[in-house]
């Protein structure tokens, strides 16, 4: 059975969305969250001048996340601006742990997200785990794993295993002789989930969509996409015409382009309240004439 533990949020602009500190009972690390746009701010914070991991996130079609390290973590993470991210955490360590250790950290980060598979891992590289003492490795798991209970409370989930695999698979029930082949279905509409900074950045903004699993022989079914905009609107309330589906970096995922801007719906398909499990925590399939005929999220799918 796991402990109890307790965190500790020091809001340091009274911001509840500004910079973080978090600390855990019986820990000496400390972890730094903090949105993009405070950038300045946090690189003059004193932990931003010791060594250490830190996890870049973003959350377009499915969460993505950047991870890395520096000593010190402030010097790396002013580089960072020219990447696709919204806000970061960082961990230090206030007894002092060294550039071998949170290397350690960096590559067990790395190992875990691949295997995990949760999240979209936007290193192009695994670093290699350093050499190092048996003493140091032991700390560095020890400071990991502490670090893996805190970063779910902060609404990190690239470490946890997927609860939900809806990608790329039809969820309507099965007729009884029927076989639950994608290459079966008759959906040509892909709703992709989105918080609200990345949908007027970049389903509105750039009349595209990235980052989004999707198994290669379906692409060519998809005419459409729509956007279930997250809560508090919990509704799908856009839908655009697919001009191409083209690979996403070196991610595995695909870049969606539409053909113009996308339409806002005269009647938003609403996520009825009380009722679970509709509500897509990555891309479903379902039809152009469904979005346009429901009224109720549900009934989508």
């Amino acid at each position: 059975m796991s402990n109890p533990f307790t965190i500790q949020i020091f809001s340091t602009t009274g911001d509840p969305q500004g910079i973080r500190i978090i600390q855990k009972t019986n820990w000496s690390g400390v972890g730094v969250v903090f949105p993009r746009e405070s950038i300045a701010e946090v690189i003059k914070e004193e932990y931003a001048q010791r060594p250490g991991v830190y996890i870049l996130v973003g959350d377009l079609a499915e969460e993505t996340v950047y991870i890395g390290e520096a000593d010190p973590v402030a010097v790396r993470l002013k580089q960072h601006l020219q990447k696709d991210w919204s806000w970061g955490v960082f961990f230090v360590d206030s007894h002092g742990i060294g550039k071998t250790e949170v290397q350690f950290l960096e590559s067990e980060l790395v190992r875990i997200a691949k295997e995990v598979g949760s999240a979209i891992l936007m290193n192009k590289n695994a670093p290699n785990k350093p050499n190092m003492s048996r003493p140091s490795q032991a700390a560095a798991t020890v400071f990991l794993k502490e670090m893996l209970l805190i970063l779910p409370m902060i609404g990190i989930k690239a470490f946890l295993p997927s609860k939900e695999l809806t990608l790329a698979i039809d969820k309507t029930p099965k007729k009884k002789g029927e076989t639950k082949s994608a290459s079966k279905t008759t959906w040509d509409t892909i709703v992709v989930p989105a918080k609200n900074d990345g949908f007027q950045r970049v389903f509105l903004g750039e009349n595209c969509w990235y980052a989004v699993r999707i198994n290669a022989r379906e692409i060519p079914k998809l005419k459409y996409i729509a956007a279930y905009r997250v809560a508090p609107i919990s509704a799908v309330t856009h839908i655009a015409e697919i001009a191409d589906v083209v690979p996403y970096q070196d991610s595995g995922k695909y870049l969606i382009r539409f053909k113009s801007k996308a339409v806002e719906l005269k009647t938003p398909v609403k996520l009825q309240v009380g009722r679970l499990g509709s509500s897509p925590q990555g891309p479903r399939y379902t039809t152009h004439k469904k979005i346009l005929n429901s009224s109720w999220l549900h009934e989508l799918w």
